[in-house]
This record gives structure tokens, sequence and C-alpha cells, in this order.
């Protein structure tokens, strides 16, 4: 199946230009990361997985 040309960067060109777009603020991430850190050695992310967001085929521990 051919693709049709739309103009548009298509989405690996869509996901590279965010990815390029400006620079990262060094700081911030350092906070999302310490953020993300102090919620998962709190326990906050401890709850069970929903069966709608296990991906997993059912028979693989899939809830």
């Amino acid at each position: 199946m051919a693709e049709r040309d739309t103009g548009l960067p298509g989405l690996p060109g869509l996901l590279g230009a965010a990815l390029r777009e400006g620079d990262v603020d060094g700081e911030a991430e350092r906070r999302a990361v310490a953020a993300f850190r102090a919620a998962r050695d709190a326990g906050v992310q401890a709850a069970p997985t929903r069966s709608q967001d296990d991906w997993r085929p059912r028979g693989s521990g899939a809830l």
C-alpha cells in the first residue's frame, strides 16, 4: 500500500521536530526526575494496574 503525500512531514518528522524544539531546561528535568523518584519511593505508584491499562496478552500474568 503506497503512502499518500499529504505535504506533512509525517510522524517521524513531527516527533523529531518536537524533540528538537527549544533547549532542554536541565533544572526542570532534574526536578521532574526527583518528583518521580519521591512519589515512587513513597509508594504512590503502588496502585494495582487496571485491566484496561494492561496490554499483555491474556494468560501472561494479565489481570
